[in-house]
């Protein structure tokens, strides 16, 4: 068994049950140990598996989530699903850093969370959904103690098991994936990840009843989109597909003419990366900048213009919803020094991710961007629901009025006063 690339090898031993049959397997820190690290047994979930890793070129003491998900009765074959290591002394994003001992010691230690599955629905609720099952129970544990033992009166719980298991999973919703599973079992899988949201939320209800006052919101959405895109707007890095076809990004390539991964910054004009940020290669502020800072505003144009009038070859559709000069989208929020000289937003239909997206927008099988808000407590109206749009920056105003505290100075939204008890 492998671990940190190779660096870490543990010999294992398969073992027979009574009845002959291969059904376990030792898992040894050496071949000269005589007593196993921890012995798996087949179909069983694993956690707090003590072992190492490699962190910087020294070894750490790490803990492990293990399930064997299959092992041939003759021992011909073997499949395991290991987690990546969780450090097990790691308080480095504690503060103050003792709340680290006193929840470790009352809860046990930090679990690890998984992104895995693709088109294995055993991987997806075997190992993914199973590791997030145990990180809601701890993390509702966790935050209990220090609400019931460290006196705890205003506790923020940013759970992220909907985002990270929807991005494995939201994309095929709808219409299935080319050589994996149906559209209905991707709905079905999403759904119970909504079901392990609903038991997390139900571990802090009773607190309503000893008179706190509950938020249940999300930062946004996902969308299962209807189309086909093509390369722009993905979150993951720079996007060298539709911003080549037009022109702006070039790649090398080698002595046989083959595109390489390299970006020929003697010839790009402007990248976009990382969701819906286009950036210009500008002379002075670029490293490579080759685009004169006088003729910044009417490239903009040039690219924008590219943009709307790209089409999707399949639909004869437009692909790109709004494109908007960094100046210009501090109407919707964005802008400045920190957002791209463009900032573009994907139409309906041709969506990668909840960043390229107006929040506007609906996608396959009921999915939408729009985030939510649910609430209920001390200080709140019984049974209502406001027809207000409340944005994510009216949340700390509505809570610093309900604790009774001034707003921050900086605060750019304002208090929901249509949901609150008290008139002010």
């Amino acid at each position: 068994m492998l671990h940190s690339g190779g660096l870490i090898r543990r010999p294992c031993l398969l073992l027979k049950n009574d009845q002959g049959e291969y059904d376990r397997v030792a898992v040894y820190s050496s071949k000269k140990d005589t007593e196993p690290l921890h012995v798996l047994k087949n179909g069983a979930y694993y956690k707090y598996l003590a072992d190492e890793a490699i962190r910087d070129d020294e070894k750490v003491k790490v803990f492990r989530n293990m399930r064997i998900l299959e092992i041939r009765e003759d021992g011909s074959f073997v499949k395991i699903w290991i987690s990546e290591g969780m450090t097990a002394d790691n308080d480095s994003l504690w503060h103050p850093v003792s709340l680290f001992s006193k929840v470790v010691d009352s809860v046990g230690n930090v679990p690890p969370v998984s992104l895995v599955g693709g088109s294995d629905k055993q991987l997806i609720e075997e190992c993914m959904r199973a590791t997030w099952d145990h990180a809601a129970e701890w993390t509702a544990d966790a935050l209990n103690h220090l609400i019931e033992k460290e006196n705890f009166e205003v506790i923020f719980s940013h759970f992220h098991n909907v985002d990270l298991q929807g991005h494995m999973l939201v994309k095929y919703m709808g219409k299935g994936k080319e050589g994996g599973l149906s559209a209905e079992v991707y709905d079905e899988l999403m759904e119970k990840v909504y079901l392990q949201s609903d038991e997390y939320i139900g571990r802090f209800m009773h607190l309503i009843d000893e008179g706190w006052t509950v938020f249940i919101i999300s930062d946004h959405a996902a969308v299962s989109p209807a189309h086909h895109a093509p390369l722009i707007c993905d979150p993951s890095g720079v996007n060298a597909g539709l911003m080549g076809e037009l022109g702006f990004t070039v790649l090398k390539k080698d002595s046989e003419g083959n595109v390489m991964k390299e970006i020929d910054w003697s010839k790009t004009r402007a990248i976009q990366n990382r969701g819906n940020h286009l950036w210009l290669n500008i002379k002075g502020r670029n490293k490579h900048g080759i685009v004169d800072p006088a003729d910044q505003y009417e490239l903009e144009e040039e690219i924008m213009t590219a943009l709307y009038g790209y089409k999707d070859p399949v639909t004869n559709r437009r692909v790109i919803a709004l494109a908007l000069r960094n100046k210009d989208a501090y109407l919707l929020g964005m802008g400045g020094p920190e957002c791209g000289d463009i900032l573009l937003w994907t139409a309906e239909g041709y969506n990668y991710d909840h960043c390229d997206s107006l929040s506007t927008t609906f996608g396959l099988s009921d999915t939408s961007v729009s985030p939510i808000i649910m609430c209920a407590g001390k200080g709140l109206k019984e049974g209502f629901t406001t027809d207000r749009i409340i944005r994510q920056v009216d949340l700390v105003p509505t809570v610093a009025v309900l604790g009774g505290v001034r707003m921050p100075a900086q605060c750019e939204g304002a208090p929901v006063y249509q949901i609150l008890a008290e008139e002010f």
